[in-house]
Order: structure tokens, then sequence, then C-alpha cells
């Protein structure tokens, strides 16, 4: 899997983690305690992280917002827009059925 939809996928499991819509904690602040950790983990800066949806899913995703309105519908209403903008931005040949895999079971 490409390192791009790697990363785009671990700070979505994470948001999918810690967002509950009965705990009104807005879904920004989720994904800034999730792109923290796993730039901790990985022992590389926040911004290296937030690359993968800030610039590297552009013109699709322009900026975090954008990112954070489809996290949101994908979470409320199990949309599937931010599952075909990671589909188009699939590098290697592993990278579809991931990213078909994450969102199944996601929804499951």
């Amino acid at each position: 899997m490409s390192q791009k939809i790697d990363d785009v996928l671990q700070v979505l499991a994470g948001i999918r983690g810690g967002y509950r819509k009965d705990k009104p904690e807005p879904l920004r602040r989720v994904r800034i305690r999730v792109v923290r950790q796993i730039a901790k983990q990985r022992g590389v800066d926040y911004q290296t992280i937030a690359d993968a949806y800030i610039r590297r899913l552009a013109p699709d995703i322009k900026r975090t917002p954008a990112f954070d309105r489809l996290a949101e519908e994908w979470l409320a209403s199990g949309s599937p827009s931010l599952q075909r903008i990671l589909e188009s931005h699939a590098l290697d040949r592993g990278d579809p059925a991931r990213i078909r895999e994450f969102f199944t079971s996601a929804a499951a």
C-alpha cells in the first residue's frame, strides 16, 4: 500500500475510533489529536502526516476543512464521497482493495 493512502486511512481509523455523535467534541479536535498521536508514534513532524490529506489529495480535497467535512459526512451518513476520492488517488495495486476493505469494515 502506498504511504499516502496508509496515512489517510490511519487518520480516518483514529477519527472513527475517537469521534462520537453523542459527545459533542468537534471532529476537528479529534483529527488533531489523532494526527499528533500518529506523528509521535512514527517519530515524524505533525505536518508530515497532515500533508496526506491537506496536499496529497488535491485537487479533490482542498485544505483541512474540506477533509473534515467529508469525514464527518462519512461518519454521519456513510457517504461514499471520501472513499471515491481515495480510490481515485490510489498509487499502487494494493490501494483500491485496502480502501474498500477499510470502508467496508467501517460500515459493519
